[in-house]
Formats: structure tokens, sequence, C-alpha cells
């Protein structure tokens, strides 16, 4: 029989676990006989160069970003409009615009855009537009259809040597023409 003093072998408590060696963890994290406070500091180190990595990853990312884009409008500003001696552009350095957007040049000088004045909106005057009408070699007929132009006409177009023109007209908001030169 079993005396009741001495427990079983299930009864009996089990021996603490053998302690770990001193060898560092292989992940590079503290060694388990280290502190709890020093393996804080150790996470804390390591998310501080990550945030750091990450951060100096971003501005080197930008700054490649940034160097694309002035590169790219670089390129733009060269081969723009003042550079390409366009029809439009001689005659936009010939008869200037008192008007804010009353001349706009787009497609590095292939396109030229004229707002007249009407009632209710500003633009360039009629003098102004003969002037570019003049300095573009303006087809007699084309200036008749033009000056002939009603609202209920809706968009006209013309075309004369290389340049093909489309207008429309209204009392109240003026002419308004796009100019493009051929291919």
């Amino acid at each position: 029989m079993t005396d009741p003093t001495t427990p079983t072998p299930l009864d009996r408590p089990l021996p603490p676990p053998a302690s770990p060696l001193a060898v560092p963890a292989i992940d590079g994290g503290p060694a388990p006989h280290e502190s709890t406070e020093t393996a804080a500091a150790e996470h804390k180190r390591g998310r501080r160069t990550l945030v750091l990595v990450s951060a100096a990853g971003a501005a080197a990312l930008l700054l490649v970003a940034v160097g694309v884009i002035a590169a790219t409008r670089g390129d733009e500003t060269q081969s723009g409009p003042t550079d390409t001696k366009t029809p439009f552009v001689a005659a936009k350095e010939r008869c200037g615009s008192a008007s804010a957007g009353g001349a706009e040049l787009g497609d590095q000088g292939k396109t030229l855009t004229l707002h007249g004045a009407g009632k209710e909106s500003s633009g360039l005057s009629y003098s102004m537009l003969e002037c570019y009408w003049s300095a573009l070699d303006m087809s007699d007929a084309v200036k008749a259809e033009v000056g002939a132009t009603r609202a209920l006409d809706g968009r006209q177009t013309g075309d004369w040597g290389d340049i093909h023109a489309s207008w429309s007209y209204h009392p109240d908001s003026g002419l308004q023409m796009v100019l493009t030169l051929s291919d």
C-alpha cells in the first residue's frame, strides 16, 4: 500500500526547467539572459533605424522624381514656342496682346487661339484681330466670311496657305478663333 503522506508521481510538482545557455538569439534580438529593459532598448533602436532608412529612401525617391520633372520641363522650354519661329509666334511678337488671354499660343507654336472682345467679355479689339490676320496673310475671302458670321451660324471654318481656321461669334462673348498649322 501506499503511504498517504507520500505524493504519487502525478501529485509531485515538475522540476524547474534547465536554465538556457547564454547564447545570443539568431534573429539579432536580445539573448535570453538579458533584461527586458535591454530588450526594449534594442527594439526601439531597431524601429528607429527602420524609420530612418524608410525616410531616407522616400527622400531619395522624391529627389529623383523632382529631377525627372525638371529635366522634362527643361526640354519643353528649350523647344518651346519662343525657339520655334512659326508664323503664329511671329504674329504674336508683332501684334502682342493687350488683354490677358487675348492671344494664346499652343502646341509648341503650331496653334494660335484669338479671343475677341464682346459686350460682356474682354479680349482683343477688332484692330488687334486685324493685325494678327494681316501678319498671317489671311485671305480676303476668309476675312469676309469671319466678318459675316452671326451667332446663329455656329462654328465656321476657313483655310489659306498652310493655316486652318475655325471660329464662332456672339455679340456678348465676341469672336473666338482657333488657328492651326497644317502638318
